[in-house]
């Protein structure tokens, strides 16, 4: 069996704008990939390098290209050929709905029992987030979100910092009240703010550091530590997000949840400075589910949120 994945994100540009951030080589090697080479009239789609999950070159094959409309790929993940769709719709006079399908990826069953590596088609959900993510903050003009590394010789920590502009007490009650996680993380949890308190933000923890504003930090039974620190003013915070705890021989695994850590912080940032006008950035669609406007996209977000 194999699952078909199905996102859909909302860009600040026009249909034709989007369409050359993803056919344009400066473009891509500015929000996408380390290394990219596209010539469409050649029949030329290629990208590669370390922010590019098993990123050797000559793992794609572009299969059609549509100006304004459409742009579909081969991409071949752990020895298998999978299609990449992406389609623009145009939502008003300025702004794309984009909807991305991969077909041929792990079910979930084999996602959380997963066989082999976890660098190729375990880590496609995480990775098309952030890069989703980052393409909406090109177009946006703000700072992008760090890439993730999926190099073998990658450190088996995880490690990003990021400003926020929010007070260092806005962002860590966004750590810590479970409503707040949901809307940046995209799951329920719980958490109990509090030294010994239980959490379950990613997998069932128990909290070893708590300094209000300041330090969270909490253990996990498989041996991983999370610790959030932050610092700054009452208008900005520096923070910095560490997962430790994987072995030697697991740099693909940290490689994936790192892509994972990556597109939810760019959320959390993205919460704090939009304010008012924030709403969830991605959705995962149904199969068949085609929301054909901003009403039905508003709605969508938050009927698909867990």
């Amino acid at each position: 069996m194999s699952y078909a994945l199905q996102l859909q994100a909302r860009m600040a540009a026009a249909p034709a704008a989007v369409y050359r951030a993803l056919t344009n080589t400066t473009a891509l090697e500015t929000w996408f990939a380390e290394n990219a080479d596209v010539s469409l009239p050649e029949q030329r789609f290629e990208f590669w390098g370390r922010h590019t999950p098993q990123g050797e070159r000559g793992h794609h094959a572009l299969l059609t290209a549509t100006p304004g409309k459409l742009l579909r790929f081969s991409w071949k993940l752990d020895g298998q050929r999978t299609i990449v769709e992406i389609r623009l719709v145009p939502d008003g006079e300025d702004h794309t709905i984009l909807r991305l399908h991969q077909d041929g990826l792990p079910t979930l069953e084999e996602m959380l029992s997963p066989t082999g590596r976890r660098d190729g088609l375990h880590t496609m959900h995480t990775f098309w987030g952030l890069a989703l993510a980052n393409l909406a903050e090109y177009f946006d003009g703000r700072a992008l979100t760090p890439k993730a590394d999926f190099r073998a010789s990658r450190s088996d920590e995880i490690r990003v910092s990021l400003e926020i502009a929010a007070s260092p007490e806005a962002v860590f009650a966004s750590l810590v009240d479970p409503e707040q996680v949901k809307d940046w993380f995209g799951w329920e949890i719980e958490i109990e703010p509090r030294l010994e308190g239980k959490i379950t933000l990613g997998a069932d923890g128990k909290i070893f550091e708590f300094e209000s504003a300041q330090r969270l930090a909490y253990s996990e039974p498989d041996g991983s530590v999370v610790r959030w620190e932050l610092e700054g003013s009452d208008a900005k915070t520096y923070l910095t997000f560490v997962q430790t705890g994987y072995a030697d021989d697991e740099w693909d695994s940290a490689a994936q949840h790192e892509a994972g850590w990556l597109g939810s912080l760019a959320e959390l940032k993205r919460m704090h400075e939009l304010g008012k006008d924030w709403m969830p950035l991605i959705t995962e669609r149904p199969s068949g589910d085609e929301p054909n406007s901003e009403t039905d996209r508003r709605r969508q977000d938050r009927t698909d949120l867990p």
